[in-house]
């Protein structure tokens, strides 16, 4: 039997489904990364910029929100000569599915970027948690009517199995990238990325130079002027002490029942 969260977890996941278009009207690109938050899409992003930036003679990122070169889907790049790619945390709708869709209409390349949920829903507590105001246990179990957190363990669930329902159908046109994978070997990671989007000129040596320039002490030297809360965060405290073991329990229960796509994940 469901529970009341997880009846509204299907109601919300059919509503978004089915009625927002947002991937189906913006989807006029070259490249899409689809990003679980706190999964480092500002890293990637930032990479990715410089090495476009190098590759076309371009000025780089002015800093790590900087949309001129990888783009978003409501502000696209400034460059119309580059590879136009975009990122956003958007669930993909319903029809995204659909291979006849795929056929008769153009879609860019997806790249989806992921992260173990557990330690992504620690870093986005340690974010917010002022604005929260509660404990991290309360915060863990979240608000399955996307009211209070909105990207808690729920919206995470809907992130990933919508996602992952797109790559079942169309794995020859999506790819996934896991945030653990881009820190484990960034260069290695970054040319792969950079291949699936069709990016030329790539060279080991300015994968090398782009990965310095990116890293979290220089990254951090550049927020974004507009925004007063830290984007990059050093801290070295493992996400796991942060769970009790009845924290433990609850996640590996929920995601046992609702997550369709693990992404290679071990949660249960």
């Amino acid at each position: 039997m469901l529970t009341s969260d997880e009846w509204r977890l299907r109601a919300r996941s059919l509503n978004h489904g089915l009625f927002n278009p947002t991937t189906l009207r913006r989807r006029h690109f070259d490249g899409f990364i689809a990003s679980m938050q706190q999964s480092g899409s500002h890293w990637l992003k930032y990479m990715l910029g410089l090495t476009l930036a190098r590759l076309y003679d371009l000025p780089p990122p002015s800093h790590i929100q900087d949309d001129s070169v990888v783009g978003h889907l409501k502000s696209p790049p400034l460059y119309p000569q580059i590879p136009q790619i975009v990122h956003s945390h958007s669930i993909p709708h319903y029809l995204l599915r659909s291979r006849t869709l795929f056929r008769l209409l153009h879609f860019p390349k997806h790249l989806i970027l992921v992260r173990d949920i557990r330690d992504g829903l620690v870093a986005y507590y340690e974010k917010w948690n002022t604005r929260f105001n509660v404990d991290f246990s309360t915060f863990l179990r979240g608000d399955a009517r996307g009211k209070k957190y909105r990207y808690d363990i729920w919206l995470r669930i809907r992130f990933l199995n919508g996602w992952g329902a797109v790559i079942a159908r169309h794995p020859e046109h999506a790819a996934v990238l896991k945030y653990e994978d881009l820190v484990a070997d960034t260069p290695g990671q970054l040319a792969r990325v950079c291949d699936h989007f069709n990016i030329a000129g790539v060279t080991p040596e300015l994968l090398d130079e782009v990965v310095a320039l990116a890293s979290k002490e220089e990254m951090a030297k550049r927020p974004n002027p507009k925004v007063k809360r830290t984007v990059v965060r050093i801290d070295s405290r493992p996400a796991d002490e942060w769970y009790s073991d009845a924290d433990r329990l609850f996640v590996a229960e929920v995601l046992r029942r609702n997550l369709k796509y693990t992404f290679g994940y071990k949660y249960w």
